[in-house]
């Protein structure tokens, strides 16, 4: 079953990889990859949560922060090397590999783990507004294979992780008696 499953996977990988790449797209996907392309916009959204929202908004952000606090260490620093899963990058010569290969260990995708749990923290706090941010996780996810450094898996495993620890997070952060029924 091992097997099947790595089979699989770099089968997917690449598939996509090597499937055509229209120019518009590869853009799209490298822009969608890059957390610091939405500094801005999440800026606008927090002061937006806070002015329309209030504790309610506060409890968004403060789940969001600890979401990232929690989720960036975690899979950078021990899930990476307890998996020690080599980077398809470094193992496949691809004509489409639009971003410099990490050297950091492919499993589980970090970009997934984040993107996810945020996703869940406002899915769970905002449910109207749960589509959109697993659709737009779901876009970061596929980016991360689209340009070449990640395998479905990793992005896959990603989003359990993520989605697992957004739903920790908004469970522990709302036993504050600060934001006791906010959710």
């Amino acid at each position: 079953m091992d097997n099947f499953l790595e089979t699989l996977d770099f089968s997917l990988y690449r598939d996509i990889l090597f499937a055509p790449h229209p120019a518009w797209l590869n853009e799209s996907m490298l822009y969608i990859t890059n957390p610091r392309n939405f500094f801005l916009a999440i800026g606008v959204a927090a002061a937006f949560l806070v002015a329309r929202f209030g504790l309610k908004g506060r409890f968004l952000l403060l789940c969001a922060a600890v979401s990232v606090a929690v989720t960036d260490p975690l899979t950078s620093r021990v899930l990476k090397s307890l998996f020690q899963r080599e980077r398809p990058c470094h193992l496949v010569h691809t004509p489409h590999l639009l971003d410099a290969c990490s050297d950091s260990w492919s499993f589980p995708s970090t970009h997934a783990v984040n993107i996810f749990s945020e996703a869940t923290v406002i899915a769970l706090i905002y449910p109207k507004a749960g589509p959109w941010a697993y659709s737009f996780a779901l876009a970061v996810g596929i980016s991360r294979v689209y340009i070449g450094v990640h395998y479905p898996f990793d992005v896959l495993g990603g989003a359990v992780i993520g989605t697992i620890v957004g739903l920790l997070i908004v469970r522990a952060v709302g036993k504050i008696p600060f934001f006791r029924g906010v959710v």
